[in-house]
């Protein structure tokens, strides 16, 4: 082991700290689900992003504005798009596990990752190797095998629909990960939460007061949400430690962890059984997605193109 490694100790740690991020995450993933339709998805994802700005902004003042700075982005356009990606991936993913089993959204959100590369090589120009195309061609295979589980099962309107809002929010997800990959380069963390959150709340606030009036969706009901910006801001906390103990590579397939705790909180919380294709279909969504993470990323063919200049990612 080289000089630069980090110790076995620092390894674990990471781990340790990866693991917790992501079972953070997984009930705010399920928090529609939680709210079970006495208020609307789009009031609770305002309520995640509005309560985490709130927490990251006060957090800046006491530390005598730091971040603050970070406000002024020469990019201000490309932060918008970033958001109108999280708000689209958040609503959808969140509304999709209140119309399929929460395991099975899982496992087609986390489809995300090939969506990512197939993305990367459309927008970005990166070469992809016949390996990522098998890896992806694995995670695809799963999500069908879960969308089977479902046609056995008797596939009604509702569950097609949330099928549908999970590859549509994998897709947004996608989207947003690429825009935040070009503006991690130049910008602070703590600018680019206070950017996304701040402005996913100025887009959801016009909604979230008409939904709530319109509704008569009293403060009480909506009350308990405010929980979701602490949550999301501990377990960027714990991924952020987990990345600066341990390396990337051993890092990256612990998301996929993530359908592990969903189907215990499904299970649990839901009284959800996964079928036997389900979790064979999920099974292989985390071993494609697995395979990805394990395949060295190759540098772009073009620094340049149209897809590229629409989306002003460089």
């Amino acid at each position: 082991m080289s000089q630069t490694s980090p110790s076995l100790s620092n390894n674990v740690k990471g781990v340790a700290f990866s693991l917790c991020g992501t079972a953070l995450f997984t009930p705010i993933f399920a928090a529609a689900k939680f709210a079970d339709g006495a208020v609307p998805v789009l009031v609770v994802v305002f309520m995640r992003y509005f309560s985490a700005f709130i927490l990251v902004l006060g957090f800046s003042l006491l530390r005598g504005g730091e971040g603050l700075s970070g406000l002024m982005s020469p990019k201000p356009s490309q932060h918008l798009m970033r958001a109108f990606f999280s708000v689209g991936g958040g609503f959808c993913t969140l509304y999709a596990a209140t119309l399929i089993p929460l395991n099975e959204a899982t496992a087609i959100g986390l489809t995300e990752g090939v969506i990512v590369v197939g993305l990367a090589a459309l927008l970005l120009g990166e070469r992809v190797s016949r390996s990522h195309w098998l890896a992806g061609m694995l995670c695809l295979a799963g999500a069908y095998l879960v969308l089977f589980s479902r046609i056995q099962d008797g596939l009604n309107f509702s569950q097609l629909s949330g099928v549908g809002y999970a590859f549509v929010g994998a897709i947004f997800l996608a989207l947003e990960l690429l825009v935040l990959k070009t503006l991690a380069r130049r910008e602070s963390a703590i600018g680019l939460i206070l950017h996304v959150t701040g402005l996913c709340s100025l887009l959801l606030a016009g909604p979230t007061i008409y939904m709530t009036i319109s509704q008569d969706i009293s403060l009480m009901a909506i009350a308990p949400f405010i929980v979701l910006g602490p949550i999301a801001i501990v377990a960027q906390y714990c991924n952020v430690r987990a990345y600066r103990l341990a390396e990337i590579s051993l890092l990256a397939p612990i998301n996929y962890s993530w359908i592990l705790f969903s189907t215990l909180l499904g299970f649990i919380v839901f009284a959800e059984i996964p079928t036997p294709w389900a979790l064979f279909g999920g099974g292989l969504v985390v071993a494609g997605g697995i395979w990805l993470t394990r395949i060295p990323t190759q540098p772009a063919e073009r620094p340049t193109g149209r897809f590229i200049k629409a989306l002003n990612l460089h």
